[in-house]
C-alpha cells in the first residue's frame, strides 16, 4: 500500500510542476514611442483692418478689400483715403499650421451694425507652413453697408484661431 500511495504523489507533482509557467517560457515586447513639442504661436498685428472712408448714398452697397490682389472695389460707392488689409505676423515652431475664423463680423457705430465677411485665400481651415518658424497672413473682407446707413465711424473686431496640425 506504501508503494501505490508513492505513485500517486509523483503523478500529482508532474501535473502540478506543468500548470506553473517557467521562467523559460516568458516573453516581452518593445514599442517605440514619440512625442512633438511646439513653441506656442504668437501672434503681433502689422496692419489693421481699414476699409477708408465711404460715401453710401442711400441704396447702400458693398466694400471689397481683397488680399490677394491688392486692391478695393466700392462698387457704386465712393472710396476716399488709405486703406488697409489685416496683416498679422506668426512665430512659433517651424510647422503646419491650419487658419480659422468665424466668417462673419459686425462694425458698430451711430447707425445699424454692418456686417462684414472676413476672406483669406483658401478659406477658414486653410494651412500654411510656418517656415523658419514664421508666417505672414493677410485677410481681407467685404463690407456690406446698409441702406440709408446713418453716418459715422464704425468699428469692429474679428477673432483668427491659429493650431499646429
Amino acid at each position: 500500500m506504501a508503494r501505490g500511495m508513492m505513485r500517486y504523489w509523483v503523478v500529482a507533482a508532474a501535473v502540478g510542476g506543468a500548470l506553473v509557467p517557467s521562467a523559460a517560457m516568458a516573453e516581452s515586447a518593445s514599442a517605440d514611442s514619440k512625442a512633438q513639442v511646439y513653441s506656442p504661436i504668437q501672434f503681433a498685428v502689422l496692419l489693421e483692418l481699414d476699409f477708408g472712408s465711404i460715401i453710401a448714398g442711400s441704396s447702400g452697397g458693398s466694400v471689397v478689400l481683397d488680399p490677394l490682389a491688392s486692391a478695393r472695389n466700392c462698387g457704386t460707392m465712393i472710396c476716399t483715403g488709405s486703406f488697409s488689409w489685416s496683416r498679422l505676423s506668426l512665430s512659433g515652431s517651424d510647422a503646419t499650421v491650419a487658419i480659422s475664423y468665424a466668417p462673419l463680423f459686425y462694425l458698430n457705430g451711430p447707425g445699424q451694425p454692418i456686417g462684414a465677411e472676413l476672406t483669406y485665400p483658401g478659406g477658414s481651415g486653410a494651412q500654411i507652413q510656418m517656415t523658419g518658424g514664421s508666417a505672414e497672413v493677410q485677410f481681407g473682407a467685404i463690407l456690406h453697408i446698409n441702406p440709408d446707413q446713418l453716418p459715422g465711424a464704425y468699428s469692429g473686431q474679428f477673432a483668427v484661431d491659429v493650431n499646429y496640425q
